[in-house]
């Protein structure tokens, strides 16, 4: 009886010895948890202090660039604000001087006209000759041409010339076999002049020496120039038989079905003749003269319509040497 007692007291002295040992076991693992949970806490402050002082340093860096940012901006606004200021200031002058030039153009247009006006009537008592050969005059042009005109015009005997002065066109004596040069011839009196003409147009074919010899008004280069161009839209215009004459200075007249139809320079013909099929060379000089002495595409600043003087402000502008 007394053995399996003492089996029975050993056996419950173990199990309780097990028991105590996972407890120690159990007590023991919590304070090594705390120990690593403690160390890694330790550890992210530290990496979390590393990148929050980066996160800092990055800010900084951040408001420093916007502030260069800003201050740059604010002087490219200012500058755009200078430079649009400039732009206006330099969009008023070009508006000034536009006005200038124009009213320039338009008085050297007009100016330019008056001049050659003066000049013709300045040669209102003179005629040339055309198809004297060089030479024939001998020493004295005066007595040459007075006769020539009496022997080949049917004139008055009575009827006195009174020739002032007379000689060759101012140019470089012409080769042998060039045409020779016209004859200027001058008349005391223009109406005497003009009967001389008029009689030298009605007699045709004309000759001395053998030679034809042509009478016309003493025109102007200028005029000249374009009394050609007219002549040869004449001709376009007989070609099409249509009458044409050419009034002085080189004005162009058209017989029309709805009438006749005078136009002062071929620039204002062009349009008609276009729509007849006739090309006209006009240059854009040309037009823009004619624009400017019949148009005034200039607009002054004076209340009164019919003022046409510069205002005061383009004139200082004109007169500024800095400008």
């Amino acid at each position: 009886m007394l053995g399996p007692r003492k089996e029975t007291r050993s056996t419950k002295k173990d199990d309780k010895r097990e028991q105590l040992e996972e407890a120690t076991v159990e007590a023991s693992e919590p304070k090594g948890s705390m120990a690593s949970l403690l160390a890694e806490l330790k550890s992210f402050r530290k990496e979390h202090t590393d990148a929050s002082n980066d996160t800092k340093a990055t800010l900084v860096r951040v408001e420093n660039t916007l502030k260069e940012v800003v201050e740059r901006t604010a002087k490219l606004e200012q500058e755009m604000t200078d430079i649009k200021e400039r732009v206006s200031d330099n969009e008023d002058q070009l508006q000034r001087h536009d006005r200038a030039i124009r009213y320039m153009l338009q008085r050297e247009a007009k100016l330019s006209a008056k001049c050659e006006d003066l000049e013709s009537r300045s040669r209102r008592n003179n005629l040339r000759i055309f198809g004297v050969r060089e030479g024939e005059e001998k020493n004295d042009m005066i007595r040459f041409i007075t006769g020539m005109i009496r022997n080949t015009l049917k004139l008055p005997q009575d009827l006195d010339l009174g020739v002032e002065r007379a000689h060759r066109s101012l140019t470089m004596k012409p080769r042998e076999d060039a045409p020779p040069r016209s004859i200027i011839v001058r008349f005391l009196d223009y109406r005497v002049k003009d009967r001389v003409l008029q009689e030298a147009w009605k007699t045709r074919g004309i000759t001395y020496q053998d030679q034809k010899v042509f009478f016309d008004q003493d025109y102007t280069a200028d005029i000249q120039k374009k009394r050609k161009q007219v002549r040869e839209v004449i001709k376009q215009l007989k070609e099409r038989k249509m009458r044409a004459v050419s009034p002085f200075p080189a004005q162009l007249k058209i017989q029309m079905d709805s009438g006749v139809k005078t136009f002062s320079t071929l620039a204002q013909a062009a349009p008609t003749l276009k729509q007849l099929g006739i090309k006209v060379n006009i240059s854009e000089r040309e037009i823009r003269r004619e624009d400017l002495l019949h148009n005034n595409t200039w607009t002054t600043r004076s209340k009164d319509p019919g003022n046409t003087t510069m205002a005061s402000a383009d004139l200082d502008l004109l007169l500024r040497e800095d400008v």
